[in-house]
């Protein structure tokens, strides 16, 4: 399998907010969080890329009844760029603080997110 070596990625897991559901925050990150991002000029400037998963409880069950470990993430994001800068310049957008940024805060603790930048060498 080959890699693609002109494009670096971001995967980001994600934990939802207490007290909301699962079905809640599905519908918010699928639908409402994933449209406001990509409506940015700067998402569309600088994003080649974007991509969602959601955990699955009923897979999540099966694994844990199979005795193998469950990830305690509730979703993941991949964001692909062409370079490290024009995800810097993404995230550091002015208006992805004041919009996205803030509407991420219905769903989302305000907590460090783990992540992952990747480029193959």
């Amino acid at each position: 399998m080959a890699l693609r070596t002109d494009r670096v990625r971001i995967v980001a897991l994600f934990k939802k907010k207490d007290g909301i559901s699962k079905e809640d925050f599905d519908k918010f990150w699928l639908d409402d969080h994933s449209k406001l991002f990509n409506s940015l000029p700067v998402v569309k400037k600088n994003i080649l890329k974007y991509e969602q998963a959601h955990a699955n409880p009923v897979v999540s069950q099966a694994i844990g009844e199979a005795g193998l470990n469950v990830s305690p993430w509730d979703a993941m994001a991949v964001f692909e760029a062409a370079t490290f800068e024009a995800l810097t310049e993404v995230f550091t957008d002015e208006e992805y603080r004041r919009v996205v940024a803030a509407e991420e805060l219905k769903c989302l603790p305000r907590t460090l997110l783990p992540s992952l930048i990747t480029r193959r060498p």
